[in-house]
């Protein structure tokens, strides 16, 4: 069981410790016993990165990745949520939604407190591919509803709404994050006695954020987006300006 970071706490080895805040879903495993400091730490943000903390020092690792290694690993639970932006869009409004079937009858599942419908989807995409940021693509359903069982609206219908706001804008620059954890971390409520002793809400892979860069197809059945990294810029380099000789003779130049 985790527990997250506090000042001056009294740590024992291979204690787990949590950030106060997401971490790209690391935890740190107590390598050196100790007192914490009186500030958090500078946490790591790779796998495998011995981390000071005062008299304490911890290793930086992933206990999803963990479960994966092991001979019958839990199964993968794949969920997204859609943020509206209020400048674009006339609203902040969350739609969270999940694709697969449920542990209940209930179709939805229950994640860090927050409720994520089951809705059809097909989301592709998300490789990256010979270091290109990948351009996901997320075909969602149009038959449905969206952020709840009985009052939801279909994606046409969300459309029509904000493009009253920004003309032609089909949710161009709304957020959808990809969250992925293993069934065994998901909240007690998704199993049929409500309990669950591994329910660990801090417990997933690295977040995966995206905006939605355009609309790329749409009918009565489906519409399909296309999403982009908020660091894919079009003709933006890195770094931002190259030297030559031209400019600075000395490049080349040093021993």
């Amino acid at each position: 069981m985790t527990t997250t970071w506090s000042a001056g706490a009294s740590l024992s080895v291979d204690a787990i410790v949590a950030p106060t805040s997401a971490n790209n879903g690391l935890f740190f495993k107590v390598t050196q016993a100790g007192t914490t400091g009186s500030s958090e730490p500078s946490w790591a943000g790779t796998v495998g990165v011995t981390v000071y903390d005062n008299t304490v020092r911890y290793v930086s690792f992933s206990s999803t990745f963990s479960d994966l290694q092991s001979i019958n690993p839990s199964a993968i639970i794949e969920l997204f949520t859609l943020q509206l932006d209020n400048a674009l869009h006339g609203a902040t409004t969350i739609y969270r939604f999940h694709a697969g079937s449920n542990l209940n009858a209930n179709n939805k599942i229950t994640w860090d407190g927050n409720q994520y419908f089951r809705f059809p989807i097909q989301a592709t995409g998300f490789a990256f591919q010979k270091g290109q940021l990948p351009r996901p693509k997320l075909a969602i359903s149009n038959g449905g509803n969206v952020g709840s069982s009985v009052t939801g609206l279909s994606i046409s219908a969300i459309l029509l709404t904000v493009n009253e706001t920004t003309a032609g804008n089909d949710l161009t620059g709304a957020t959808v994050t990809r969250i992925r954890t293993l069934a065994k971390y998901i909240d007690a409520v998704n199993f049929a006695d409500n309990t669950n002793s591994t329910a660990d809400p801090k417990v997933e892979f690295p977040k995966e954020i995206y905006t939605i860069d355009r609309k790329s197809s749409e009918n009565r059945n489906v519409v399909e987006f296309e999403l982009a990294s908020v660091l894919d810029l079009a003709g933006v380099i890195c770094p931002k300006r190259q030297c030559t000789r031209a400019e600075f003779p000395a490049i080349g130049t040093f021993a």
